[in-house]
């Protein structure tokens, strides 16, 4: 008789729908690696800057290049595999090193109306909110360049500061992120843009671009199909403050995420010279939140003039000589942020996710970002509006190779990945050590056949690690039971996660045969043989 040992099942929990986690075992690792998930891709201005999936499609992630193309990528495909998705180079301005095709949000019913939408800067040098559709409206098929509907276009008055982030909240509406208008300081107007809630510049908006309740477009020029909540902290209809803002006082977000258990917004905001910082807003906001900019840049004042030591922000208000506690906005004062750093050593703070993905159960809760300058992953662990646990990532993430960073990005089980303005894209994943092959719960699991190939999880498809080659082990269980300390003999190598035929030797009467598959990358690591106890392996080469 052959028999497969038996692995425990770890329950998923979290954000994911169950049904999204299935075949994804979870890992209770404490390391994390980095794999090359896509390579070859245009670099300079023209780089990746963005990784996402529309809801549930967990066979492939979407790629989106700062030159006006979105590349779609299968799951487990080679890093040169990607395909066109939506082109509209022609469209976009790339030329200058903010500018260029920044967001990708996909509609939350895009497996049935194949709608999603853009945030990308137009050649005129203004930014363009979009939708498109894809070809018959079929999430299988490829964007349709001919079906872009504009909802808005913001003026910008400066070619940088263009923000660019763009999603759907939890509340349904989608979320967008406006720079400050771009140049230095935010000299526009008496006290800037951000403090201005008469512009969209320097703003999170807040829009329904499917057509429910709430009150007509007020601020986008060109303003097509979307209404305005009549929940938005600003909506008084025409004139006045622009309806569309949810929250203001930004100089230029740079990815931003809901967290998808409890609704929590984080908003990394790209400092002047001095500060970098991340704010946080509870999932219970009804906005309407001043996160400070000009007045304050990060925890501290902003004066141009006064530099690094500036003491006081003069002229506008709220003061920054009295502002209020971190996390706790007042009528008249500000949110200040989670988390500031100073800028030695670094330059353009990159925000990220708090993890809720479905393989790594040890690292929900956990919120990771970096910087575009020093090329480091870092995390923490919001509590009670303090940022706690920090964690410096970057020696088992970025060792060897220095990021060149420009975005954080999560598939549809919510998996971390990151973009390279090399051209390349790297899933965060736990170490190849910490992973097993076809453990209990794979979507492929170890398949014996008495007549046909035996087969068992591709090790790319599922993880994006790359397997050199698979190793199967077997134990002889002269007496029919698997007993702790039983060895496992290696009796086949292979390249390929099969075995044509099968193992063509059978026990003896009253035997049993076991089996174990583990994988090898080019470096030599393996995979564990699971089990519990852990199998053991014996250590003889392998035919």
């Amino acid at each position: 008789m052959k028999t497969v040992p038996f692995l425990a099942l770890l329950a998923v929990t979290g954000a994911y729908a169950q049904d999204v986690c299935d075949g994804v075992p979870a890992v209770l690792n404490t390391d994390l690696a980095r794999v090359t998930v896509a390579s070859g891709l245009t670099t300079g201005t023209s780089a990746p800057l963005f990784v996402t999936a529309p809801p549930g499609d967990t066979s492939r992630v979407f790629i989106v290049l700062q030159n006006g193309i979105i590349r779609q990528l299968a799951r487990g495909a080679a890093p040169t595999a990607s395909t066109v998705f939506l082109d509209i180079d022609a469209r976009v301005n790339s030329i200058g090193f903010e500018q260029g095709l920044l967001g990708l949000a996909f509609d939350p019913a895009f497996a049935t109306n194949g709608t999603f939408y853009v945030n990308y800067t137009r050649n005129d040098g203004d930014t363009i909110v979009s939708r498109f559709k894809t070809l018959g409206g079929t999430p299988g098929t490829v964007g349709d360049p001919a079906s872009e509907k504009v909802l808005f276009r913001i003026d910008q008055p400066e070619e940088n500061h263009n923000g660019g982030w763009i999603t759907f909240g939890p509340d349904g509406f989608l979320y967008i992120a406006q720079g400050d208008g771009g140049g230095g300081g935010d000299a526009h107007g008496a006290c800037g843009n951000a403090q201005n809630t008469q512009t969209l510049l320097g703003k999170i908006l807040r829009i329904d671009p499917r057509g429910g309740a709430g009150s007509a477009p007020d601020c986008g020029l060109d303003a097509g199909p979307y209404v305005v909540p009549a929940s938005n902290p600003f909506s008084d209809g025409a004139g006045g403050d622009c309806d569309e803002v949810w929250a203001y006082g930004f100089r230029n977000p740079w990815r931003n995420s809901f967290d998808t258990a409890n609704g929590d917004l984080y908003i990394a905001d790209v400092g002047e010279a001095c500060w970098e910082e991340i704010n946080w807003a509870p999932g219970t906001s009804t906005g309407g939140e001043n996160y400070g900019w000009r007045q304050f840049e990060g925890r501290h004042c902003f004066n141009g003039a006064q530099g690094c030591s500036a003491t006081n922000s003069p002229g506008c208000s709220p003061t920054c000589s009295d502002p209020a506690p971190a996390g706790d906005p007042g009528p008249n004062g500000t949110r200040l942020p989670l988390l500031d750093y100073a800028h030695s050593g670094f330059c353009s703070v990159v925000g990220g996710y708090v993890y809720r993905g479905c393989r790594m159960p040890n690292f929900r809760g956990m919120y990771f970002h970096g910087d575009y300058c020093a090329g480091n992953v870092s995390s923490f662990v919001q509590s009670g509006g303090v940022a706690t646990n920090l964690r410096d990532w970057t020696p088992q993430l970025g060792a060897g190779l220095p990021f060149s960073m420009t975005s954080f990005g999560t598939d549809a089980q919510g998996e971390l990945y990151i973009t390279d303005s090399d051209g390349l894209v790297y899933a965060i994943v736990p170490p190849m050590a910490d992973l097993e092959v076809a453990g209990t719960g794979s979507e492929a699991p170890l398949l014996l056949q008495k007549n046909g190939d035996w087969t068992w999880e591709n090790l790319r498809t599922a993880t994006w690690h790359t397997a050199s080659a698979y190793r199967v082990y077997r134990a002889n269980l002269t007496d029919g039971l698997f007993n702790p300390g039983e060895i496992f003999n290696c009796v086949r190598t292979g390249s390929t996660p099969s075995w044509p035929g099968g193992d063509p030797s059978n026990p003896s009467a009253g035997d049993m045969y076991a089996y174990v598959v583990v994988a090898v990358n080019g470096s030599g690591q393996q995979t564990t043989p699971g089990g519990t106890p852990v199998r053991t392996l014996g250590t003889a080469a392998c035919p």
